[in-house]
């Protein structure tokens, strides 16, 4: 993969300029004004066909602006190219002039897609430091490393089986992480690329094997028998001391994991959740409706301790269980 154009425009209109070159890796500074902020970005040439890029922003005066636009990147690749973006840390956004689209990047969910040709727009949130990664492989070096089965079934998993915009798809920092520590300060050299090399390969493969195991999860759990809306019913209806999950997933016949991902699924949150906000609105009600004394009604709803019960209260509605007794 050669790259075939790769011109950026600023927001400081300055020229970017390399600052350093040891053995294979290219290092740039970002011409930030003194009391704005420092950074760089790094790019590693592995072999022909892998870029490894790494880009660090730190920002000093607290009075910088809580975000701005840092310049425009327009790469062009001599063939079709594998495209992986990664947050570590902090927040940028991305306005893709082709599809006319802004995507917000966050850690937690990384950006793919497959490209000849990349226009876009950068925007740092300066709220905290920033530290990003991209790669680039080639489509041949692709399905060279992983094989073309497994590299079909990244495709298939990641939804780009058609050249396309980015698709954003979660992904455990765990996995990520491995790309933001995959060129050690200690090693040189070809050293320093073939231990690359070798991260991208398990950081690939275990994209593969986390998004595969999760979509068939997924399945599983909509071709199980038990109903996640009738567990819903039942748990609106208790009145008494809340049942464990160990409990409900013996009466449901279904591991208390999956029980609990099916609810999440269904609902947005875990069964505990569910049953604690549900818990909170029965004693909103009741503070209002009722003079049950406050240490009587926390017990009844859980809570060993009122303090306990106060501070969960107005973690959830934002006042005070004795403000809304105080109402009524």
């Amino acid at each position: 993969m050669a790259i075939l154009g790769h011109k950026i425009e600023w927001l400081f209109e300055q020229e970017i300029h390399t600052s350093e070159i040891i053995g294979s890796i290219r290092k740039f500074q970002f011409p930030y004004p003194a009391e704005l902020a420092t950074g760089y970005t790094e790019h590693l040439e592995i072999y022909d066909d892998i870029t490894l890029i790494k880009s660090i922003h730190q920002f000093k005066n607290e009075d910088r602006p809580s975000e701005f636009t840092l310049g425009k990147y327009r790469v062009e690749f001599s063939s079709p190219t594998f495209v992986s973006h990664m947050m570590h840390c902090g927040r940028v956004a991305f306005f893709d002039n082709n599809t006319k689209a802004r995507r917000k990047r966050t850690a937690n969910v990384d950006m793919f897609g497959r490209f000849e040709f990349l226009d876009v727009e950068q925007t740092l949130f300066t709220e905290e430091d920033i530290f990003l990664s991209a790669l680039f492989i080639s489509e041949t070096e692709l399905f060279n490393l992983l094989g073309p089965e497994a590299a079909e079934n990244l495709y298939k998993n990641l939804d780009l089986t058609e050249a396309s915009n980015f698709n954003e798809v979660k992904i455990p920092q765990a996995i990520s992480n491995k790309i933001a520590n995959c060129t050690p300060d200690h090693l040189e050299g070809n050293m320093r690329s073939l231990f690359a090399q070798s991260v991208i390969l398990q950081y690939l493969l275990e994209i593969n094997i986390y998004i595969s195991s999760s979509k068939k999860f997924l399945k599983s759990l909509e071709k199980d028998d038990f109903n996640v809306t009738a567990l819903r019913s039942e748990l609106l209806q208790i009145t008494t001391d809340t049942p464990n999950l160990a409990e409900l997933s013996k009466k449901y016949n279904v591991s208390p994991g999956k029980l609990n991902q099916a609810f999440i699924k269904k609902y947005g949150q875990s069964i505990f959740s569910f049953m604690w906000n549900q818990r909170l609105d029965q004693a909103f009600q009741a503070l209002r409706e009722t003079d049950i004394p406050m240490k009587i009604l926390a017990h009844k709803i859980g809570y060993s301790h009122v303090n306990h019960f106060i501070t969960a209260f107005k973690k959830k509605f934002g006042v005070t269980p004795g403000s809304i007794r105080g109402q009524h």
